[in-house]
């Protein structure tokens, strides 16, 4: 199996937490939560590491598209918008690169 360049890393604040998980095959079992945005965020290049190691044998290293600062200037603006809509919380996907072997 090859592999991808990219995998989509999809967000979801659910009850105080910050969520991390991914629909892609080669990232089953991916799930990184916290209440804290910044420490979520960064703990999924180390998850995806980790399994892609586990499920496939292959060391990478993936790096988000987007920097923190920017994906967490993302999260306040959709917050924002979704406190004012009928069903409060956000959701969204981000993409993260392979960088480079681990």
């Amino acid at each position: 199996m090859s592999t991808p360049q990219k995998v989509q890393v999809l967000y979801k604040y659910v009850d105080g937490a910050h969520f991390f998980v991914s629909d892609d095959k080669e990232t089953a079992g991916l799930c990184v939560a916290h209440n804290d945005l910044r420490t979520a965020f960064h703990g999924v290049g180390d998850a995806l590491t980790f399994l892609f190691k586990t499920n496939l044998d292959e060391d990478v290293k993936f790096v988000p598209e987007l920097s923190f600062e920017a994906f967490q200037d993302w999260v306040t603006k959709m917050n924002n918008a979704a406190l004012q809509g009928p069903t409060p919380g956000i959701a969204g996907q981000t993409p993260w690169a392979m960088s480079e072997a681990a």
